[in-house]
């Protein structure tokens, strides 16, 4: 078999080996003899918690959550368009000091300029989850219901889930410090 002939499958397991051991010759002496042949591929793995938190644990009334933070002041409620998506919003945010989201950037495409500042901190954001309604028949994943999270005393990853589940508008009250 010439080192041209391209592998076939019927070929003979003795032949077969033959050929692969001309191959992996070939290999070794050609510019990649740094690489590798594996018979198995490999693969990534990735695991990610922020899929697998749910937003529940965080969720409060509308009532109680204006009770719990007066608008005026530092404080202000703000709805952005996201009907593009979350990350047509422009706000990029990090941890704080208690855990809470931070805005850190807005870009200057995104809806929630002129709307947020660099500092600002999120209190609540709005999130919308698909519940169980056996009377839809129209959309078998469940129907889709907006509540609150409180971001107190609730991790980073859950606020920003919360977020993320947002469809059409991302309702937030957030605290602007002096």
């Amino acid at each position: 078999m010439s080192p041209q002939a391209t592998p076939r499958t019927f070929l003979r397991p003795s032949k077969r080996s033959e050929y692969l051991n001309k191959m992996a010759a070939t290999i070794a002496s050609s510019s990649f003899v740094g690489a590798r042949v594996t018979s198995t591929p490999k693969v990534a793995v990735r695991t990610s918690t922020r899929g697998a938190l749910t937003v529940r644990a965080g969720k409060i009334e509308e009532s109680a959550l204006m009770a719990k933070y007066p608008d005026g002041g530092p404080v202000f409620a703000v709805s952005i368009d996201c009907h593009m998506g979350t990350n047509s919003t422009g706000l990029v945010m990090k941890e704080g000091d208690e855990g809470r989201p931070v805005v850190t950037m807005v870009r200057p495409g995104g809806t929630a300029k002129n709307k947020v500042k660099v500092g600002d901190v999120c209190l609540a954001t709005s999130f919308t989850e698909l519940v169980n309604d056996p009377t839809n028949t129209n959309m078998k994943w469940g129907t889709p219901q907006t509540g609150w999270f409180d971001t107190e005393g609730e991790s980073y990853a859950a606020a920003i889930c919360a977020m993320e589940t947002n469809s059409t508008s991302l309702d937030m009250i957030m605290f602007r410090p002096e």
